[in-house]
């Protein structure tokens, strides 16, 4: 029995050897067919092909060459040009890290049921491209194109075929804007033209209003910064009828902005908000169309009342003093029915100095209270109540030599500016006392 036993377990011994033995000669024969390469296998030049179609998983998508590249689905889809011209470049030279030659199971790469397939018409010729599994230990993909071989590419074509239809839009592109002329009807109401040799109290400012006021250059540039930066991805249709304009309330928009920049084309863009009833329980939704182009986008309802923040008050100065101070030469206040008269020279270091009567003083919290004067609203109200602080800066500009402020008491919090002779601004309060307590502390000191 035991003899029995100890041929049965040689026999088995035996067995193994030889199933190993198989195994490494299949193991040698197959590294004889995989043979390293870097020859291109597929050379398809992209202005050739005619037709394109290809199946990722759930996605089919079809396009084909008339003038231009139009989805099947539909020619009225705007086709991105440069992103299908994307999607044939991995083809049009395709070359192997490794051949695998004589494949007679397709499934070990993952061409029996590919991850994607691509199909490529050159006219009368057609060309098959599937792509199987990812090679971990390579990093690359197993492609077939139907000669009987297996392919190992580095460049893997799947990356570029993760797409969807969305992705393949051609979205309207907003240009740089600045510096730009512009006009706004709507929501807000404002025509606004570039020049730089505008007349202002601050050299900085280039944006006028067509009465010749001026406005603030860092808010004219922020605002139009924001219709630049705006990302036209979401989109809720592409081929607008006249019907769909009229449902997104681009048929009558509630802003209308046009924008010439001092180099390119002008701008014309549509902006409108849906605002339902209160007891609605739905959302405002707003919408942006391009010109006439037949798409239309959503917008953020807060970014729409962003961009619609273009009127005058949105645009001008807050500052009530826009000149440099460096320009300022003399300084008048009037306080409690006194006057007060500063002027600036230099001393024989060239240093700046401040006197009064006479006297050298410290000017720089005086200098920085004038400075901090700015409009916590605005307001065209003649004030009431009784005046707080006047101020006359004598300036060194010879277009602009003098600037007023005459501050009046509105209530508790607030105080009524006027900016030469004209009502202009609403200010806190509490910048003007700490105005005049700067005048106190040099005038007392």
């Amino acid at each position: 029995m035991k003899r029995y036993k100890r041929v049965f377990i040689l026999l088995g011994v035996l067995v193994i050897v030889v199933a190993a033995a198989f195994a490494v000669s299949h193991m040698r024969e197959r590294r004889e067919a995989i043979k390293t390469s870097g020859e291109t296998f597929l050379a398809v030049p992209a202005d050739s092909v005619t037709a394109l179609d290809w199946t990722n998983g759930d996605t089919s998508l079809a396009f084909h060459k008339e003038d231009n590249w139009l989805w099947d689905g539909d020619g009225a889809f705007p086709v991105d040009q440069e992103k299908i011209a994307k999607l044939l470049a991995p083809f049009e030279s395709m070359a192997a890290a490794f051949v695998i030659d004589d494949v007679t199971d397709y499934g070990q790469y993952g061409l029996e049921e590919p991850a994607c397939t691509v199909h490529l018409t050159q006219g009368e010729t057609e060309t098959t491209v599937k792509l199987g599994s990812y090679s971990a230990l390579d990093e690359q993909r197993y492609v077939d194109i139907g000669d009987g071989k297996v392919y190992l590419v580095a460049d893997d074509p799947l990356d570029d075929y993760g797409v969807e239809l969305s992705d393949l839009i051609r979205h309207d592109t907003i240009p740089a804007l600045d510096p730009a002329s512009f006009t706004a009807t709507g929501a807000a109401e404002m025509s606004a033209t570039y020049n730089e040799e505008g007349d202002s109290y601050c050299p900085e400012d280039v944006y006028f209003t067509a009465d010749g006021l001026p406005l603030d250059t860092d808010r004219v540039e922020d605002w139009l910064d924001r219709f630049e930066s705006l990302t036209l991805t979401d989109y809720v249709t592409y081929n607008a009828t006249d019907e769909e304009l009229d449902e997104y309330g681009l048929a009558e928009p509630d802003l209308t902005v046009t924008v010439t920049p001092k180099e390119g084309d002008t701008l014309t863009l549509a902006l409108s908000q849906i605002v339902p009833p209160e007891d609605s329980g739905e959302e405002t939704k707003a919408y942006l169309r391009v010109g006439e182009s037949k798409l239309v986008y959503s917008l953020d309802p807060d970014t729409y009342t962003l961009l619609s923040q273009c009127g005058y008050d949105d645009l001008r100065h807050r500052e009530l003093v826009t000149a440099p101070f460096e320009t300022v030469t003399g300084l008048t206040v009037t306080l409690e029915g006194e006057s007060y008269d500063f002027e600036k020279s230099e001393n024989s270091d060239g240093e700046t100095v401040w006197t009064l009567n006479g006297q050298e003083t410290s000017f720089s919290s005086l200098e920085a209270a004038v400075e901090a004067l700015s409009a916590h609203g605005f307001t065209d109200q003649e004030p009431a109540g009784k005046l707080e602080i006047g101020l006359t800066l004598r300036l060194s500009d010879e277009a602009h030599p003098t600037l007023t402020l005459e501050l009046y008491r509105l209530d508790g919090s607030l105080c009524t500016a006027k900016v030469n002779g004209e009502t202009a601004a609403t200010v806190s309060r509490s910048t003007v006392v700490t105005l005049i307590e700067a005048v106190n502390s040099i005038v007392l000191g």
